[in-house]
């Protein structure tokens, strides 16, 4: 089911339903703006899941954003890492066998539910780790992340960003080398904040990103959010937003209340034969 509020489109389903198959068509050529999926989690076990993350029985790594933003990630974010991506792989590894211990005990595959259910959503295309380098270390098959947890403290936030810029960072190297087309980002809800902490998004969509939009104070382009209109999309526990996130122009609100706001989040493009999407963390 479609649905226009004012500037934006934004499609609801439900994951327990037969899913369209175009679905990620409208999303890359701009027909859709964001996608709710309903269900892909069930409540109870967004419950149980949460409370070992609030404290982190699994054991990830934790990385923090920078200290306004009063977030942090279980695992790491390419976004945050330094050029030099050897840590970044190993930590990848590592994170991924611990997040499928964490998801055995709870008798779910995490990363591969989400994974069928946005194959599904795109013509059974596979879902997958976007790929690192192929002859730069002995291994050879050096993965990114595929998702991570995030954690919004009581007044988290993410201030409004293009995802297409992050392209040009010198730690998206491999991404850009593996894909192609726009960055779309797929966020999981675990725990709402109380109040506020929702995606909302602002009545701007980018060109190309050389245009100089950037998530930076300083830039001349940064656009008056004062100006726009915005649309803040409620994503309830176990449910899924895919969003058009590298063009469409979108912060995280601050969080209000008392409690965390967890999420999985993870970005990703198609790849450039066109055979699958790569995801990364």
């Amino acid at each position: 089911m479609g649905e226009t509020a004012e500037f934006l489109t934004i499609t609801q389903l439900d994951a327990g339903t037969s899913l369209p198959a175009d679905t990620f068509d409208q999303l890359r050529d701009g027909r859709v703006d964001a996608v709710v999926v309903n269900g892909v989690f069930a409540p109870e076990l967004c419950a149980e899941m949460v409370a070992a993350l609030e404290s982190n029985a699994p054991g990830f790594e934790v990385t923090d954003f920078p200290g306004p933003f009063q977030s942090f990630f279980y695992g790491r974010n390419l976004n945050l890492n330094a050029p030099d991506l050897d840590d970044y792989f190993s930590a990848a590894a590592r994170f991924q066998t611990d997040l499928s211990r964490f998801g055995a005990s709870l008798g779910v595959d995490i990363a591969g539910h989400i994974a069928s259910v946005m194959s599904a959503l795109d013509h059974g295309r596979p879902f997958e780790a976007a790929p690192g380098p192929s002859s730069e270390t002995s291994s050879g098959n050096s993965k990114h992340f595929f998702t991570t947890f995030r954690g919004h403290r009581p007044g988290g936030y993410i201030p409004a960003h293009f995802d297409n810029e992050q392209g040009f960072r010198p730690s998206y190297r491999h991404v850009a080398a593996a894909t192609g087309g726009d960055i779309l980002s797929f966020v999981v809800t675990l725990a709402e904040a109380e109040a506020g902490g929702m995606l909302e998004f602002y009545d701007l969509l980018s060109g190309d990103p050389d245009e100089g939009h950037r998530n930076d104070d300083e830039s001349p382009c940064k656009p008056d959010l004062a100006t726009l209109r915005s649309q803040a999309i409620r994503v309830s526990a176990g449910s899924m937003v895919l969003a058009r996130s590298g063009r469409r122009l979108h912060r995280v609100q601050p969080v209000e209340g008392t409690r965390n706001r967890w999420t999985l989040c993870s970005f990703m493009a198609r790849s450039r034969n066109g055979e699958r999407t790569f995801c990364w963390g």
